[in-house]
């Protein structure tokens, strides 16, 4: 069987985002928001919470991830309305989800606007970043393995051997555990495993991934494109953008091309500061991460980057 070209590849790619969009980047930022999540319960709830608010916003999820302070969504929508209406019934839910739990929260950073996606390599990148966003954050993560999002589904695990039930089979005791609230009645595709929505049944991964030519290129955009990270770590309120593997060999390039040595330990101390600078302001570096990686005097480091007590 012929393959397809790289221009024909690249065409059908560039047809589904004329066809599918408009595709905004829903993202609360981390460093406006507190805890939202502490257990598994509380996960499974905020995966949950993902599936129903999309379905009465009127929102096409391609990618989502749930973090502990944030939450991460690539969805095609007609207008920021529809995504502003979406954050604004998922606040209203985990509020009193946590009020039912002993928990108050106050949730400044979901109101909030979607950041537009112009085009098909930007739809890629924001794809692509959603699943880094725990990877970067936890080293026994991987993109694949995070089970509150949904990496595995793009070139990964395949979702569909899973069990799962139909949500709008169970009964109304086992919906309200679920959705703590009034009986629901959801899209006869959304199923429950695990104790949640099944993120495979609500989100269009399918899709999602026929947004990138071929898994070769999925995957080689998880593990190049920095500068295209840090700039989305700016837009969302995000902190880390690259592991300490990343960084490191993002810092020896930027040596050997200002400095003509990759021997980061071996860099004068005026060497390491200007560098420090690089990736602090560059590529969202944090204090502990520079000082793991140059080497450098953290009392130094902290007079350079002061940190807000």
């Amino acid at each position: 069987m012929k393959q397809a070209s790289f221009i024909d590849k690249e065409a059908y790619c560039q047809y589904l985002f004329d066809s599918k969009g408009p595709f905004w980047h829903i993202a609360t930022p981390g460093n406006l928001t507190e805890i939202l999540f502490t257990n598994p319960d509380e996960y499974r709830f905020g995966v949950t919470l993902s599936a129903i608010c999309a379905f009465e916003s009127g929102l096409t999820v391609y990618a989502l991830q749930v973090m502990s302070n944030h939450l991460h969504k690539i969805v095609g929508a007609p207008s920021p309305a529809h995504c502003r209406d979406f954050l604004g019934r998922y606040a209203l839910r985990l509020k009193r989800f946590a009020a039912s739990h002993g928990r108050i929260l106050e949730l400044p950073g979901f109101v909030c606007d979607p950041i537009p996606i112009p085009g098909i390599q930007s739809l890629r990148n924001s794809i692509v970043y959603t699943h880094r966003n725990k990877y970067v954050a936890d080293a026994s993560q991987t993109p694949f393995s995070y089970p509150w999002g949904s990496g595995g589904m793009y070139f990964g695990f395949d979702y569909k051997t899973l069990e799962s039930v139909k949500f709008n089979d169970l009964t109304y005791r086992e919906q309200r555990l679920i959705t703590n609230s009034r009986p629901l009645v959801l899209p006869d595709s959304y199923t429950v495993r695990d104790g949640c929505i099944a993120p495979e049944s609500f989100c269009d991964w399918q899709t999602g991934r026929s947004f990138f030519r071929d898994a070769h290129q999925y995957f080689n955009m998880l593990t190049k494109n920095y500068e295209a990270y840090a700039e989305f770590a700016d837009l969302c309120g995000d902190s880390s953008v690259l592991t300490d593997e990343e960084m490191y060999s993002a810092a020896c390039a930027l040596s050997k091309k200002q400095f003509n040595s990759s021997a980061l330990t071996q860099l004068s101390d005026s060497a390491k500061a200007d560098l420090a600078r690089r990736l602090h302001f560059d590529y969202r570096a944090g204090n502990n991460q520079i000082r793991r990686i140059l080497r450098m005097d953290p009392l130094v480091i902290e007079a350079m980057f002061p940190v807000a007590r």
